[in-house]
């Protein structure tokens, strides 16, 4: 008997244990610790915590576009607590800031897994803000969950119209898009095949056919409602736009996609409205039935891992598409100290030993890893803003609210009067096989052949060209 009593007492003892010791940790409210700290293993000291996350498909289908998204939102997050000293530090001598502390999960492109991470990472994880949630897939499974919870959503790597708000209402007003919609980016692609005939080397004379291969899910849905809307907007001040042709596929595998691409085998011009899956089937189809015509595709497959091995043949369709990061010499003095700073984050990595120098190379030429930088930073902007105040959810509302956003090596984003609708600039790119790179790069690259510009200026080259 006294055996039983003194076990007894020995798992009350250890349990009494624990509970002060979990006691002892920080207290957050809404993901918010202001409990002062200095890490032990780095050294640096903060005012507090701030808890975020996103679910990151780092495997999987979509894994060409988590790997390197993920592993740079992981490098990032690390600089900033790290080199920077945490967010929202303000500006006195010796003034502290938050220690991020950022959770993700790898939802492997899947809606159902994604949406149950962001539940965990809300109820469970209770984090502050989701930051860089990735995919559509998630955003379509998760989007209603997020708006009922009230929690900031900052940045989601997709251009779904689920974030289109304008003006938001309510809980809408605390999803806060950076990415170009894809409705709007459809009004773009419009455009643009109209502009291939003036393009030099487009090989285009003329544009009497647009021809349009999208997907069924709400990325070629969106696109295709674009396209259709520009056209008829088009029309009421010139009734003589091209003809359009669709084609909706609902296979991600070519040898599928053959009656799809003999529709728009006539076409001057060929929009391929979809993500990476959709792309690389439909282009890869294209080729394989000889339909070489010009590609223009959505900014999501503007990387050279996205294109299809077909692709750097002479004879294959060349490949174009919007860009709404800039890299090249047209980039103003801002956008090039951005892309500075992103540079000089990889050689961090690389001089930590957190990253090898292969791998910061990649992240140099991958639109994804800088996508991830582009996230952080918009939510870092807003957050920063508090630095002498407290924080909470409403007065993060209010900061995001209260000026213009610079979005790094892009341009700026305005969530004043519950606008929520994104970037509407991008440049036009074009894949360079890497015969005709040269050192480039070896998948070879996309280069800039028109700069930045808004719909109404694409419409004003057009109208000029007339």
């Amino acid at each position: 008997m006294k055996k039983v009593l003194k076990s007894v007492v020995a798992v009350v003892l250890c349990l009494a244990m624990v509970l002060s010791l979990a006691a002892c940790g920080p207290k957050y409210t809404n993901g918010i610790s202001t409990e002062e700290f200095t890490d032990k293993k780095t050294g640096v000291s903060y005012k507090g915590r701030i808890k975020i996350g996103a679910a990151i498909a780092r495997t999987g289908a979509y894994s060409l576009v988590g790997e390197p998204y993920g592993g740079f939102y992981d490098l990032y997050v690390r600089y900033i607590n790290e080199e920077l000293g945490g967010v929202a530090k303000g500006t006195g001598e010796g003034a502290l800031g938050y220690k991020l502390e950022a959770t993700t999960y790898d939802d492997q492109g899947d809606g159902a897994q994604g949406k149950n991470y962001i539940q965990k990472l809300v109820e469970d994880d209770g984090v502050f803000a989701l930051v860089g949630n990735l995919g559509t897939w998630n955003i379509v499974a998760a989007q209603d969950y997020i708006e009922e919870s009230g929690v900031p959503s900052v940045y989601w790597g997709t251009g779904s119209s689920y974030q289109y708000f304008n003006p938001a209402q309510g809980n809408e007003k605390y999803t806060f898009p950076v990415q170009p919609i894809y409705n709007t980016e459809g009004r773009i692609m419009y455009l643009r095949a109209m502009q291939l005939a003036s393009l030099e080397g487009s090989g285009v004379t003329s544009v009497s056919k647009i021809g349009v291969i999208h997907s069924s899910s709400d990325d070629g849905a969106s696109i295709k409602a674009g396209i259709e809307e520009q056209r008829n907007i088009n029309i009421q001040t010139n009734p003589d736009q091209p003809e359009v042709i669709f084609a909706q596929i609902n296979s991600t595998t070519a040898t599928e996609l053959a009656s799809q691409v003999q529709l728009v085998k006539e076409c001057d011009v060929v929009i391929i409205a979809g993500n990476q899956t959709y792309f690389q089937a439909a282009y890869t189809a294209m080729q394989t039935a000889d339909v070489r015509k010009p590609v223009i595709t959505s900014y999501v497959n503007i990387a050279p891992a996205t294109v299809p091995n077909e692709a750097t043949s002479a004879e294959a369709s060349d490949i174009y598409g919007g860009a709404w990061v800039i890299i090249d010499d047209s980039a103003d003095e801002r956008q090039k100290a951005d892309l500075l700073r992103f540079i000089a984050i990889c050689d961090w990595g690389v001089e930590k030993g957190i990253i090898s120098r292969s791998t910061a190379d990649s992240y140099l030429i991958s639109a994804y890893a800088m996508s991830s930088f582009i996230a952080l930073d918009v939510f870092m902007t807003g957050i920063d803003r508090l630095a002498d105040k407290e924080i909470t959810r409403e007065a993060f509302l209010e900061a995001m609210e209260s000026a213009p956003i610079n979005v790094p090596i892009s341009g700026g984003v305005n969530y004043a009067n519950g606008q929520r609708i994104g970037l509407d600039g991008m440049s036009f790119v074009k894949y360079v096989r890497p015969t005709e790179a040269g050192a480039a790069a070896s998948t070879g690259t996309f280069v800039n052949v028109v700069g930045m510009q808004s719909i109404d200026q694409i419409l004003g080259e057009l109208d000029d060209a007339e």
